[in-house]
């Protein structure tokens, strides 16, 4: 079966108040973004969280979207079966809901020129990917809605369906391109935030968790042949696990000074608990069949995004 799935790191959410840069270089950092001032810090964010809500609605449009067209494709190469097209809702999509001034196609002058041009181009470009593949499933809930697949034995309908797939792995590759460099970008810039942030050790300890998780996923997402990367997966596995470790034993944060803050931290360590259970017992099924399966990976991919909701949860 075909598959539209997400196996992107995600981005994230970003506190949008940055304090004084002290003007100390952050060794950790990989752009010079993490020495910018102020303004253009909350700028960076900014940009940042637009786009986040920005990827986040059109992947949630897709998904919905992908939930219908596998079970069209199952009716088309099954049309006796009465039952096939029932139930089927037609996914609504509306412009996302931005009351400041920035926009994903339009980045701030904060950015350098070069990365004020790759996000420019590259969200205009997938929000044009995103703009066929609503044209095309409209022509295909007509085809659906219409019956055209018995004048035509579900040719074109599967036609259709094929064009869904294919340019929504377009779309994808866009939006892993501006997430990855997102990321980069304001990960540098939430630095200048956590330099004198009460909290920083959690949000570091939390996203350094984010990040191998990450890097374990996609590594498994990467490579179906199971055998091939068992002795890699393995050792990553442990460098999370022990990593998990070492941050579930830190003492919660102070309560009374950061109401709410010890519950998220703990619910992150949950989920990332969760994560781990699923990766143990796929890494030992995947070792007796030699392969991954969609399933798999999938569940890992909802576990992390679990992981996210709950970091956002505790930086926000």
């Amino acid at each position: 079966m075909k598959t539209l799935l997400k196996l992107t790191a995600l981005a994230l959410v970003l506190s949008v108040t940055a304090c004084k840069n002290d003007g100390k270089k952050d060794s950790n950092a990989k752009t010079s973004y993490a020495e910018s001032d102020e303004k253009d810090v909350n700028e960076i964010i900014e940009y940042n969280n637009v786009v986040v809500s920005f990827t986040d609605k059109n992947n949630d449009y897709i998904k919905r979207i992908e939930g219908n067209i596998i079970k069209i494709e199952k009716g088309l190469g099954n049309p006796n079966d009465n039952f096939a097209f029932i139930g089927l809702i037609t996914p609504f999509s509306m412009s996302t809901i931005n009351s400041g001034k920035m926009k994903p196609d339009t980045p701030p002058s904060a950015l350098s020129s070069d990365d004020q041009k790759f996000f420019k181009e590259n969200v205009v470009s997938m929000t044009g990917v995103l703009d066929k593949i609503k044209e095309t499933y409209k022509s295909l809930d007509e085809y659906i809605q219409a019956e055209d697949w018995k004048d035509d034995k579900g040719v074109k309908g599967k036609a259709l369906v094929d064009s869904i797939y294919s340019m929504g792995k377009k779309y994808y590759a866009y939006d892993e391109q501006v997430l990855a460099k997102l990321n980069i970008i304001g990960d540098d810039a939430e630095r200048v935030i956590l330099k004198t942030h009460p909290l920083k050790e959690y949000i570091f300890a939390l996203k350094d968790d984010r990040s191998k998780v990450a890097e374990f996923t996609k590594l498994l997402a990467g490579n179906k042949n199971y055998k091939m990367i068992e002795a890699k997966a393995k050792s990553a596995y442990q460098a999370l696990e022990d990593q998990h470790h070492k941050h579930v034993a830190m003492a919660a944060p102070d309560a009374g000074k950061f109401p709410g803050k010890d519950s998220y931290f703990k619910n992150f360590n949950d989920q990332l608990n969760d994560y781990l259970i699923a990766a143990r017992k796929m890494m030992r099924d995947a070792s007796a069949s030699g392969k991954l399966t969609e399933y798999n990976i999938e569940e890992l991919a909802r576990n992390q995004d679990n992981m996210r909701s709950a970091y956002n949860n505790f930086v926000d």
